[in-house]
């Protein structure tokens, strides 16, 4: 099966084998260790394989899918966090960074959407978890930040335009028209401009990196 997608090529040298042992135990069930790289499998509703993603100390290619990677120790009732990203190398590397939620190992999931977000992909998890607080690891660029916003909105049955022109994020909701400077757009000024209120979690890297992936790979 191929792996379609973006490739991120970095010129770090640092990968899946720098992680820390306790993050490779932790999801080893979820993931396919080859010689070189760290193997991720998209599934669909019905727990079909239908895409991959493929972490390299040189490579990085993110699958656009339906599907989606999951990861949880626990029954799905007992989640009371749920993390989502674009990528499984961006919740491991979050991970490598923020071991203590690890600690709390039955009351944790992990999803990862591939590139592309979808309303599906959300209502889908939204019913396996009924009782876990959101958590979003994706992106500090403006299609991160979209998506966070998207998914705050999916979560509550709702939805809004983005349209970025010039130095504002223009947001078309509920029949009106808002404007934010892009160097304020964030999910937390979103939702105080619209009167939303969601409950999500964001979680961006230090330093100005755009993802934990980058952030890992580009720190010593």
């Amino acid at each position: 099966m191929g792996v379609p997608g973006r490739a991120n090529h970095l010129p770090a040298k640092k990968g899946p084998a720098n992680l820390s042992k306790l993050i490779l135990e932790f999801f080893k069930p979820a993931i396919i260790l080859s010689p070189e790289a760290l193997l991720f499998t998209f599934k669909d509703e019905n727990h079909s394989s239908i895409d991959t993603e493929y972490w390299s100390a040189d490579k990085h290619l993110v699958p656009r899918s339906p599907g989606t990677w999951l990861f949880f120790t626990g029954f799905q009732i007992q989640v009371r966090h749920l993390f989502l990203s674009h990528s499984a190398t961006d919740i491991l590397c979050f991970c490598h960074y923020s071991p203590a939620w690890l600690k709390q190992s039955e009351s944790i999931a992990f999803a990862t959407l591939g590139l592309v977000v979808s309303t599906d992909q959300i209502h889908y998890l939204k019913s396996l978890f009924l009782n876990a607080k959101v958590h979003t690891v994706f992106d500090d660029g403006i299609i991160g930040r979209v998506t966070d916003c998207k998914i705050a909105l999916w979560m509550k049955g709702k939805d809004a335009e983005f349209k970025l022109t010039g130095d504002c994020m223009l947001v078309l909701y509920n029949k009106k028209r808002f404007s934010i400077p892009l160097e304020e757009f964030s999910l937390s000024r979103f939702e105080k401009t619209v009167s939303l209120r969601s409950g999500i979690r964001t979680h961006k890297p230090k330093e100005g990196f755009n993802s934990y992936h980058d952030f890992f790979v580009c720190s010593e």
